[in-house]
């Protein structure tokens, strides 16, 4: 029995229910026969228009006629707007420059009012075809000038202008018809015209304009992906005109003078920013939100390394220094104004990140290491300030790359060792203290920093006391942290004192007894045997009141 029959008998098995249900109901209330007749009659005819109404939507739905209604009206336009342009440049080789141009326009003009005309009948298509109209405007404007040895129009000045009235055309057709597609055609218009003209003063404005036209149509209508598109695009123009051009011919090389190209490129991260302030209060654009602050962040630090590199290698602190200011005064409006910590977290650390190359550039290796640990500190405390954890779980990470590289690239010094030691126990108990300021549920992070003490404590105290004074050195620190784990009533510090009890004893009796005079065995000796012992009474005296 094949699935449609047994839909039949599945329909008649409802229709002798409700039959059912309609005498009992007729044995209650006197209905005219002629009534009775008509209901039956509709009865039946209800599920055959059911049917056949679900057969033409499935029908409606499938793939074939999605690519028949949609993907062939497409197809078509695309065909037919190639198949101008080639019969337009067919007649300008054969010297029909005029009747060229006036075929061109008549074909462009005949596809609008053909649009206009199926808008009631069929509104994909005709919405197609008003798109491939412009397009079709669009270029055979641009050929009037450009592109061309013998150009029609010769006053570069009115051909520019021309093009700038269709791209304030598609801006106007956005709007009034709220379409994303004709504000799409504003934006490539718009960058289009900018890299045709080929000149500076020109090319930034235009993707200025773009960039701010797509943050508006975000804020007006949520056209997420117009801002995505837009985003690349913007930043692909910014690296054609710092690359000489090419597009039109030019050879690829670095500009000689970025002029005012370095403020409005970089300011283009600064208008894709400004999305943020549009969010929802339902939070149901965070995760797009996001996705547009990564792209954003990572094109902005491409171009930002591809300008440094090649106009200030050796004058950068004050680009990163205002870089810092304008990141970190974002940063404190977002979480002034929203809720919301992975905005502020974002721009708060690529503020430190900003400052830690402007760092660089003041002071240099190795001495900049000593401004970077400070930093780690003001950062962690800003996470205070915020209430967000992201800051500090990524501020930990950073922090632990830093003291790597250092102690991996760099020479010793003094300060910097202690530098990195005190900073980290400080943080450590920083977030200690402030733990359900920062809703830190695991000691991890400050685990973490308590870590990178301990052993920053053992390699400062190597590098700066001399050779004899190590071992005792590092017993005192151990007499430190357990006079600390009295005093804060933490376990962790006794830990540590452990931890550099045990080292003390391997570096006395695997270097200090082979090296050091005996005199310093002697004292290095009795001094750690004094402090074991010591420890020793305490845990026994610590056990005995347990058990008591």
């Amino acid at each position: 029995m094949t699935d449609h029959e047994n839909e039949l008998e599945k329909i008649e098995s409802r229709l002798k229910s409700l039959e059912t249900r309609l005498a009992r109901l007729e044995s209650a209330f006197v209905i005219p026969e002629r009534e009775k007749m008509k209901s039956s009659e509709e009865l039946v005819q209800t599920p055959e228009i059911l049917l056949n109404s679900e057969d033409i939507n499935e029908e409606e739905k499938g793939l074939e006629s999605q690519i028949g209604q949609f993907g062939l009206a497409w197809l078509g336009n695309i065909v037919l707007l190639f198949g101008i342009i080639f019969l337009t440049q067919y007649l300008m080789i054969q010297e029909y420059r005029f009747l060229s141009v006036i075929l061109g326009y008549l074909s462009a003009l005949s596809i609008y009012f053909l649009s206009i005309y199926l808008k009631k009948t069929n509104v994909h298509l005709s919405f197609i075809f008003k798109m491939n109209s412009q397009v079709l405007l669009f270029y055979l404007t641009l050929r009037l000038h450009f592109f061309s040895t013998t150009p029609i129009l010769s006053n570069k000045t009115v051909s520019v202008l021309l093009l700038l009235f269709l791209i304030a055309l598609q801006a106007y057709l956005s709007i009034r018809e709220k379409s994303q597609g004709f504000a799409a055609l504003f934006v490539i218009f718009a960058l289009t015209t900018g890299i045709i003209y080929d000149a500076a003063q020109f090319i930034l404005p235009l993707s200025t304009l773009a960039a701010g036209g797509s943050v508006y149509y975000y804020y007006r209508y949520k056209w997420e992906p117009l801002l995505i598109v837009t985003i690349i695009i913007s930043y692909i123009s910014a690296f054609v005109w710092l690359l000489g051009n090419p597009i039109i011919g030019h050879p690829m090389k670095l500009i000689a003078e970025p002029h005012s190209g370095v403020v409005y490129f970089l300011g283009l991260g600064a208008i894709f920013s400004t999305t943020l302030l549009f969010r929802n209060k339902d939070k149901s654009e965070d995760d797009f939100l996001t996705g547009v602050t990564f792209v954003n962040g990572i094109l902005y630090s491409l171009l930002l390394i591809f300008i440094v590199l090649g106009f200030f290698s050796k004058n950068y602190v004050v680009l990163f220094s205002g870089l810092t200011i304008c990141s970190l005064a974002y940063s404190i409006f977002l979480h002034s104004k929203y809720e919301w910590n992975f905005a502020s977290a974002f721009y708060a650390l690529y503020g430190f990140m900003a400052m830690s190359i402007a760092f660089q550039g003041l002071l240099g290796f190795p001495r900049v290491y000593l401004l970077l640990a400070v930093q780690s500190l003001v950062v962690v405390s800003m996470a205070l300030w915020f209430r967000n954890r992201l800051i500090v779980v990524m501020n930990s990470l950073l922090f632990l790359m830093i003291l790597i590289t250092y102690l991996i690239s760099s020479k010793s010094i003094n300060d910097v060792n202690y530098s990195f030691a005190l900073i980290s126990l400080v943080s450590a108990r920083i977030i200690n203290w402030k733990r359900s300021r920062l809703h830190i549920e695991t000691d991890l992070m400050r685990n973490l920093y308590l870590i990178e003490g301990f052993f920053m404590v053992l390699y400062a105290l190597f590098h700066a006391v001399p050779k004899q004074f190590i071992t005792l050195s590092w017993t005192i620190a151990a007499l430190l942290y357990f006079l600390l784990s009295f005093v804060l009533k933490n376990v962790k510090y006794r830990y540590m004192a452990l931890g550099t009890m045990i080292c003390s004893a391997f570096y006395l009796f695997l270097v200090d007894l082979a090296h050091i005079e005996i005199i310093y065995r002697v004292l290095a000796l009795l001094f750690l045997a004094a402090i074991s012992i010591g420890i020793s009474i305490y845990y026994s005296n610590r056990v005995k009141k347990q058990r008591g």
